[in-house]
């Protein structure tokens, strides 16, 4: 029996797709399906295969809503599951000792990933759209990854059904389509969608600036302004222990990584009188003229230059807010430039190459507690804004700070000159809100070395202004 079904019926290609789409369903279901029921040809693999690159786009385009934006460089992330499909089925095909059926298998999975999609969508939308605050914040996590292992079960059900696999070969297959396709897409952690909502971005930005930093003149006008910014610094007041300031915003999709980095910057100025040693890397379409973009090698480079002008009694404050992801990386995301995102152990490196002593380090991102083990060490201070395991919360376009940011900086910090006494302080507060929104802990974390509290006393002694009473 050939597996491409009647003849009449492969002649109408229309037809054939409606016959695929149909047996799709149940090997969505996990149904058993005749191998006259679906039309294998290269022209239904290429007609499916081009279906689900729409329908990921349209189902994108729904679960964002409209007014939105497509983002085009998203587009290669969001189909990155069609080669793995490819790959695991006819691996799979192979385990079977069934080649000649790969391309049936192939299409069969295709058709059942439509409706997979459609089944994700909605209920992400269903969802979303609860009153529930536990299950919109749970919900999206479950269906990440139950997706990817809902492909590989299908792949392997419709190989043992339509290859008639014994046992043992249908156990084989099993790891093999988890390690090709379950794995790879649920630890994948890609920050780019392909649809933003037009109506969300309060940024005084035309839409001319969001692939302004590809212009030509942007291009050349960023090294200079790193230049320009490093040279800028001052160097340290003579007598007495001085603070520098480095704040980074690494994620350009929303504007407030941008305003908690300046807001940052100003209470500082204000505060522990830092202006004039104090330096901002943004990624932010409204900063590219006179702001240098976050980027790794820009970060090295401030950080090699602050280690020249810094004495071994100055402290370096490093605050990075942004994205993070699961694998404990800071995002420094700034499309169309393909941007390297930050390790733990990267910046470690950057800074005991840079000579920096002492250092208090505050990273605000999900998942960004890996950075306090890895910087720790006797002349550091590390506060991350969850566990290396948990999400941190805030990150609305709208909003001037995150959960954290706001706990930690604009309150805290308001009222305390101790920057691990404004840790105790906020930690209950960012516990209140986390429990009102019914949002799961970020557990935020703290490393204190042997000897950075010394300096940071040293530091502050009877020079720091003393905090304004608390209202």
């Amino acid at each position: 029996m050939h597996e491409s079904g009647p003849a009449l019926r492969e002649a109408n290609a229309s037809q054939a797709l409606a016959c695929n789409v149909r047996a799709g369903l149940r090997v969505a279901l996990l149904l058993s399906t005749k191998r006259r029921d679906v039309v294998a040809s290269w022209g239904q693999f290429g007609m499916l295969f081009a279906l689900t690159i729409v329908s990921t786009v349209l189902w994108s385009l729904v679960a964002t809503g409209w007014p939105a934006r497509f983002n085009h460089w998203a587009l290669p992330y969001a189909v990155f599951f069609l080669p793995l499909i490819v790959l695991a089925s006819v691996s799979v095909a192979g385990i079977a000792g069934r080649t000649d059926g790969a391309l049936g298998l192939l299409v069969a999975v295709l058709a059942a990933d439509l409706w997979i999609e459609a089944f994700l969508t909605l209920s992400h939308l269903v969802s979303a759209s609860t009153g529930v605050r536990s299950i919109a914040q749970w919900a999206p996590w479950v269906l990440f990854h139950l997706g990817p292992a809902w492909l590989a079960a299908c792949i392997v059900v419709a190989a043992a059904r339509r290859f008639d696999l014994p046992w043992p070969r249908r156990i084989a297959a099993v790891p093999v389509a988890l390690a090709i396709v379950a794995w790879p897409l649920s630890s994948a952690d890609f920050t780019s969608s392909l649809w933003t909502r037009a109506d969300t971005t309060h940024e005084a930005v035309d839409e001319r600036l969001r692939d302004a930093a590809v212009r030509e003149d942007v291009l050349y006008l960023q090294p200079k302004l790193l230049e320009q910014a490093v040279a800028a610094l001052e160097p340290p007041q003579p007598g007495r222990p001085s603070l520098y300031l480095v704040g980074v915003a690494g994620y350009s999709g929303q504007g407030v990584f941008r305003r908690e980095v300046e807001a940052v910057d100003e209470l500082f100025a204000t505060r522990f009188a830092t202006r004039g040693r104090s330096l901002k890397l943004v990624n932010n379409a409204a900063t590219l003229r006179d702001t240098p973009i976050a980027s790794r090698t820009g970060l090295a480079y401030a950080l090699d230059h602050l280690g020249t002008l810094m004495r071994k009694e100055d402290v370096l404050f490093l605050f990075l807010t942004s994205h993070g992801s699961k694998d404990g990386r800071l995002s420094l995301s700034f499309p169309p430039l393909r941007l390297d995102d930050l390790a733990p152990h990267d910046l470690k490196a950057m800074l005991d190459a840079a000579g920096i002593r002492n250092r208090v380090v505050v990273v605000s991102a999900c998942y960004s507690g890996g950075f306090a083990d890895a910087l720790a060490d006797d002349d550091t201070m590390v506060i991350t804004a969850s566990a290396s395991d948990r999400n941190s919360f805030g990150c609305s376009n709208e909003a001037p700070f995150t959960y954290f940011g706001r706990a930690y900086f604009d309150e805290a910090l308001r009222t305390s000159d101790s920057f691990s006494e404004a840790f105790d302080r906020a930690l209950p507060v960012i516990a209140e809100r986390e429990k009102k929104e019914d949002y799961p802990p970020s557990m935020p974390q703290r490393r204190v070395g042997a000897r950075i509290e010394a300096a940071l006393a040293g530091w502050r002694g009877p020079h720091v202004p003393a905090a304004p009473a608390a209202n």
